[in-house]
């Protein structure tokens, strides 16, 4: 070390921790880095899943001075696994973050994207694969959270190589799915436990007719028994998946184009199962081979044998964590707890070696929704599970069991022999009382309470203050995190007034959430904000937003004011004005649509206002303008018959339309607007994707276009123009990106510019709009699974600079906010959720940058002379292109529709 290292050093051992935090404070990242380099020592973690941020997580907070990297192989920040199936809910990665590439920065966390090959224990080196390139990492403490890989059974045929198979373990994978199951009618997944579940949850929301397999008698025999597992399995079957237990898989058939069944022997009888697709979710085991390759000792189930601060029992500077750490040699826990744990006791040792904190047990608790129903099961120690004690009988414990089949609902308790005990328990269909009665099978009695009475939902007394969560201080609100009570509360006081402000302060809720979906977190923050006298959210009865409140009802299943306070609220509070300030939110959780009782004005002025939330939200602008594009491009000046014509109708909802191959991808935009539609019924499905469209533009700083309603839709398929009546067949009416193989465009062009004429000319433009409308590339991007022209495809791995998620953060919205939605794909520009010229730029159009899409139909604007004019006007000129653009998307969003009044309305 330098003299100048040294010196930084002594400095900072005679600070106090305080003048230290508070000097390091001051300083930019860059110059932190290098600080934390010479004053601290370097740890590197290779891992950046949950776990493995949860150890850089809590090492920054125990010491501002080490210097932590991270290696991860993945693309995308860490990444909540547990709500990994909420995926499709919205196809954006970043809403599943638990970090970012800003955060490792502002903290000084260095990012090294690669996978981690080799470890040199006596160099305490790590040597990454950076896309074919070698990075050696120097490191003074490693940690290795390599997590599990998903286990394949042995089953004759069965590979990751056959087209249609798949794990279901990360992102990439559930892209992969997806576009296998763009092609597939039927799926079969193979394993009816956790993993597998959240996996035939993909399958379900794919649209796939799904058979579920699990060789065991009933579902997730790990953590319920037969009873729990078969009212399971009946509510499953009830949204129409299928359900075959005590299977035996015996082979994965295959043809030209790879998986076409999974042949099984089920009661006696061997059947193939049709399939296109299968996704494998049997099982995990410890990601292992780096530990393999470095010599160190292994548990004797697999995992990184590792005492009781986490360390190696090999090397006493490699640490381990999470599903690749066996604790003495022994289990390696597969569920997230136990790592945030983990990682808390390692953080605890690394930063102080005097430190007495020990890992001894995990809770194994797991609270769920799988396939809209609620699971869970608890425990006072893993003895609940190891010694399957939830499934015993007899005079081994005592057993209380509560079973609705009708409705779906199972409660099962298990008790010491002499019932003076709580061991743990099994709730399906309704896991109000998870909290409450895990923190009961902690504790060494019932609290003066019987069995029978706990059964039937009589608490102990505890003194929660007065809250109604039925916790004392130091029992757990948040069970994988392990948060008590006392901490959230603190942390309220101290100003955390809404759920995302606690998760920042405490990581509640960060987890599965159930916490706040089905726990006592919202009823903890709505006392404690009015003891404090704290005004905050709708009301002081419900402190929470609109939003909040519309989720919890519709988790909880609640309807009315009464059920909203007091599940969740403070009844004390409540008062008759609260009703006014919830607004339209009772009359929705209770099934009226928002736009009951509003005229077609009405509800088209409420439709817009929550179209702009939807899109702030959802980051999804280009889709709705292209939606809305395509839906108006049929349109043929020279046929007058509504339908035949084209134009904004709303046709492409209907298959003759949304199954052409320019509308490729557009049948999510559809399924975006479609709980719009059912909320404003007077809105015609034309009106809604224009105004969605408008919409979309001015919230990506586009310009305000003066758009009138009162479209009349198309009413079915028979409306739908002929397929080959618009000059270019399958390509819906509109432009092609390039010719075709024989050097001619659709209509038969062979030119770019002739063939934008031939297709705008038909529906009436000239050469000034052709060219403003063109300027719409200027946000969005262009997918290989959509059109074929790009090689990017979905997902992080096929992104370029402009459409990936990380390091960058790329794109920027026009409000300046990061918003890159689902990664991949190419761009037109470098920022393709902000609206401006950037389109018509030399950075651009000059075509010097690689990573920039530009093809034969944009080249043409700039090369040919009667659109030369406008390209260079625009180029320099942003207001005249948004007049332009607004006028011709005016026209564009107008013509080929019948309004109804026939001036149209206006807003």
């Amino acid at each position: 070390m330098g003299s100048a290292a040294s010196s930084l050093k002594a400095a900072a051992a005679s600070a106090s921790d305080q003048e230290l935090t508070d000097a390091l404070a001051q300083l930019d990242p860059a110059d932190l880095a290098k600080l934390k380099t010479a004053l601290g020592i370097n740890v590197v973690v290779v891992g950046w899943g949950p776990v493995g941020h949860a150890v850089v997580t809590k090492l920054l907070a125990k010491s501002a001075a080490m210097k932590i990297t991270v290696i991860t192989e993945e693309s995308y920040p860490a990444y909540n696994r547990v709500k990994l199936s909420s995926f499709f809910e919205h196809r954006d990665p970043n809403k599943l973050a638990l970090s970012s590439a800003e955060w490792c920065r502002e903290n000084g966390v260095e990012l090294v994207f690669g996978r981690a090959s080799k470890v040199d224990r006596a160099a305490k080196t790590v040597d990454v694969d950076c896309g074919g390139e070698t990075k050696t990492v120097s490191y003074d403490e490693l940690v290795l959270a390599t997590g599990s890989k998903a286990w394949l059974p042995p089953v004759p045929g069965l590979s990751l190589e056959v087209a249609g198979v798949f794990v279901y373990r990360t992102i990439s994978d559930i892209f992969q799915i997806t576009e296998r199951a763009k092609f597939s009618k039927k799926a079969v997944v193979i394993g009816g436990g956790l993993l597998g579940l959240e996996a035939a949850k993909a399958a379900y929301d794919l649209g796939l007719e799904t058979t579920i397999l699990e060789v065991a008698p009933h579902l997730m025999p790990v953590q319920l028994d037969l009873d729990a597992g078969k009212i399971l399995q009946s509510k499953i079957e009830a949204l129409g998946l299928k359900v075959k237990t005590g299977v035996k898989v015996l082979g994965v058939e295959t043809g030209s184009d790879g998986l076409t069944g999974v042949k099984i022997e089920a009661e006696g009888q061997e059947e193939t199962l049709e399939a296109t697709l299968l996704i494998v979710g049997a099982g995990v085991r410890p990601r292992q081979e780096l530990a393999e390759m470095s010599g160190l000792e292994l548990g004797g189930r697999g995992g990184i044998k590792v005492d009781h601060r986490m360390r190696s029992a090999t090397d006493e500077h490699v640490w381990a964590v999470g599903e690749i750490a066996s604790f003495n040699g022994g289990m390696c826990y597969q569920l997230s707890a136990p790592g945030y744990t983990q990682a808390e006791i390692l953080a605890d040792h690394m930063t102080n070696p005097k430190a007495e904190s020990k890992f001894a047990d995990a809770d194994l608790s797991t609270k769920l929704k799988l396939l809209g129903v609620d699971v869970a099961s608890f425990g006072g120690s893993s003895d609940f599970w190891f010694k399957r004690q939830y499934s015993s009988s007899g005079e081994e414990i005592m057993s209380k069991v509560s079973k609705d089949e009708a409705a779906g609902v199972y409660k099962k308790l298990v008790f010491t022999p002499d019932g003076t005990k709580l061991l743990g328990g099994i709730l399906v269909g309704d896991i109000s009382a998870f909290a409450p009665l895990t923190a009961v099978s902690k504790r060494s009695d019932l609290g003066g309470v019987s069995p029978d009475e706990l059964m039937a939902g009589q608490m102990p007394k505890v003194d929660d203050g007065g809250d109604g969560t039925n916790l004392g201080d130091d029992d757990h609100v948040c069970n994988c995190h392990s948060v008590p009570k006392k901490v959230i509360r603190d942390a309220i006081m101290k100003g955390a007034h809404t759920f995302e402000e606690i998760k920042k302060c405490t990581k509640a809720g960060t987890g599965c959430g159930t916490c706040i979906r089905n726990g006592p977190q919202p009823k903890l923050l709505a006392h404690t904000l009015n003891a404090k006298g704290v005004e905050a959210g709708v009301c002081k009865s419900l402190p929470f937003t609109h939003d909040d409140i519309e989720d919890l009802a519709k988790a909880r299943q609640l309807k009315s004011y009464d059920e909203l306070v007091s599940h969740l609220g403070y009844p004390s509070a409540a008062a008759e004005s609260d009703k006014t300030a919830l607004g339209g939110l009772l009359d929705r959780i209770g099934g009226k649509p928002k736009g009951e009782g509003l005229d077609h004005l009405g509800q088209l002025k409420a439709l817009k206002e929550d179209l702009w939330k939807f899109v702030d939200k959802m980051n999804c602008n280009p889709i709705l303008v292209r939606l809305a594009w395509h839906d108006a491009g049929t349109y043929d000046k020279s046929k007058t018959a509504f339908g035949e014509r084209g134009g904004a109708n709303g046709s492409i909802r209907f298959s003759p339309e949304i199954s052409m191959g320019a509308n490729n991808g557009l049948d999510k935009g559809v399924k975006y607007l479609e709980p719009f539609k059912a909320d404003y019924p007077l809105v015609s499905y034309a009106d809604l994707y224009q105004m969605a469209a408008a919409v979309s533009i001015e919230h990506a700083g586009g310009p305000k276009i003066d758009m009138k309603y009162g479209r009349k839709d198309a009413s079915g398929p028979d409306d739908c123009p002929g397929r080959q009546s618009r000059g270019t067949a399958d390509n819906a009416g509109l432009p092609d990106a390039e010719p075709g193989p024989d050097g001619a465009f659709g209509c038969g062009a062979k030119d770019a510019a002739t063939h934008l004429r031939n297709i705008f000319y038909r529906m009436g433009f000239d050469d000034k709009g052709i060219v403003a409308l063109s300027g719409a590339h200027t946000i969005g991007r262009a997918f290989k699974e959509r059109s074929g022209t790009v090689k990017e495809g979905y997902g992080e791995s096929s992104a370029c600079p402009y459409t990936r998620s990380m390091p960058k953060g790329c794109p920027i919205r026009n409000d300046g906010g990061y918003g890159v939605g689902m990664p991949g794909g190419k761009s037109w520009t470098t920022k393709w959720l902000k609206f401006d010229n950037e389109y018509f730029q030399p950075s651009v159009y000059e075509e010097k940058d690689k990573d920039l899409l530009w093809l034969s139909s944009d080249r043409c604007l700039h090369q040919d002379e009667g659109f030369k004019q406008y390209f260079m006007l625009y180029k320099d000129d942003q207001a005249a292109f948004f007049r332009d653009f607004a006028e011709a998307y005016k026209q564009l969003s107008e013509q080929g529709a019948e309004f109804e009044p026939e001036a149209g309305l206006t807003l």
